[in-house]
C-alpha cells in the first residue's frame, strides 16, 4: 500500500495536537469557533456534519448547542483521541474514519441527511477538495448549510513573512507590524508547523479565493456569508510576531455557502 505522507503526519501530530489544544487554543476560542458559530447558526435538534474533526473540540461545541454531531478525520490517532474526549456525550456525537478526499466514502454518510456541516481550519490541509465540493451538496437537505474555516489565504498563507519595524518618530518609539505576501494567484503546497513543537511539519495547500470557492460554486453553492477574524487584544505571552498583534489583518477566513441551485435535484444516484 502507498504510504499518504499528509496521513501520516497527522498520526504522529494527531495526539499531540489534542493534549496540546484540548477544548481549544485562543486561536480556535478568540477566532475560529466565534465567527464559525455565527455563520453556522446552530439550532437546537439540527443534525450536523463536522468534517476533518480532529479531537472533537467543535464537535462537542455544537452538541453543547443542541445539535446532533456525525464527526469524522482521516487520523485515527485524531478520532481516537474524539471518542476518548466525547464520552459524555454519548448518543450525540457519533465519529468515524472517513478521508475527506474519498466522495464515495462522503456520499455514504447519506444524501440528503444533514441540516449543516462544518470543516474548521482543514480545506488548507487537503491535497483535493474537489471530491468535498461535489458531495457536500448531496449531504446536505434542500437549503442546507456548509461553513469552513481556513487560513486567510490572502495574507496568511506558507509563503507569508511576518516583520515589525520600529522608528522613532519625533522622539516617539513607533512599532509598526507588517505582512509581506511573496505568493497569492499561483497554487502550491509547502511543509509548516501549526503549533511549534509539534512531532513533524504538516503538507499546506494553499489556495487563492477563486480556486478555493470555484468547485462549491461550480456545484451549484452560494456564497450567502463572510467573516474575517483578527485578534483585538495582544498576549504578553507570546511573541512579538504572533498574530495577536496584528490587529488590522485577518489571519483567520470563514465562509457560509447554501446549496441553492440543488435544492429540488439531489438524488441517490
Amino acid at each position: 500500500m502507498t504510504r499518504d505522507p499528509v496521513r501520516d503526519a497527522w498520526e504522529q501530530n494527531g495526539r499531540w495536537w489534542s493534549d496540546y489544544s484540548a477544548e481549544g487554543n485562543d486561536f480556535h476560542l478568540q477566532l475560529v469557533a466565534p465567527a464559525v458559530e455565527k455563520l453556522l447558526n446552530i439550532q437546537p435538534g439540527e443534525e450536523v456534519l463536522d468534517i476533518a474533526c480532529g479531537n472533537g473540540a467543535f464537535s462537542r461545541r455544537m452538541a453543547g448547542l443542541g445539535a446532533r454531531v456525525v464527526g469524522f478525520d482521516f487520523s485515527t490517532s485524531f478520532i481516537e483521541c474524539a471518542k476518548e474526549r466525547s464520552s459524555q456525550y454519548e448518543g450525540m456525537i457519533d465519529y468515524h474514519v472517513i478521508d475527506a478526499t474519498d466522495r464515495d466514502q462522503l456520499l455514504d454518510l447519506g444524501i440528503e441527511r444533514f441540516d449543516g456541516a462544518v470543516a474548521n481550519m482543514a480545506l488548507m490541509d487537503m491535497s483535493n477538495i474537489e471530491p468535498l465540493a461535489e458531495a457536500v451538496p448531496r449531504l446536505l437537505k434542500p437549503g442546507g448549510r456548509f461553513v469552513f474555516s481556513i487560513m486567510h489565504p490572502c495574507f496568511n498563507n506558507p509563503d507569508t513573512l511576518m516583520s515589525m519595524e520600529q522608528e522613532d518618530r519625533e522622539g516617539r518609539l513607533v512599532t509598526t507590524r507588517s505582512v509581506k505576501i511573496r505568493r497569492y494567484l499561483t497554487m502550491f503546497s509547502a511543509q509548516g508547523i501549526g503549533i511549534v513543537g509539534q512531532p513533524v511539519p504538516q503538507t499546506y495547500f494553499h489556495r487563492p479565493l477563486s480556486e478555493l470557492l470555484r468547485p462549491f460554486l461550480e456545484a451549484g453553492m452560494g456564497l450567502t456569508g463572510l467573516e474575517e477574524a483578527a485578534f483585538k487584544d495582544a498576549s504578553a505571552v507570546r511573541g512579538s510576531l504572533s498574530w495577536d498583534h496584528f490587529h488590522d489583518i485577518p489571519p483567520v477566513l470563514a465562509v457560509r455557502l447554501v446549496d441553492h441551485l440543488n435544492e429540488t435535484t439531489n438524488s441517490d444516484c
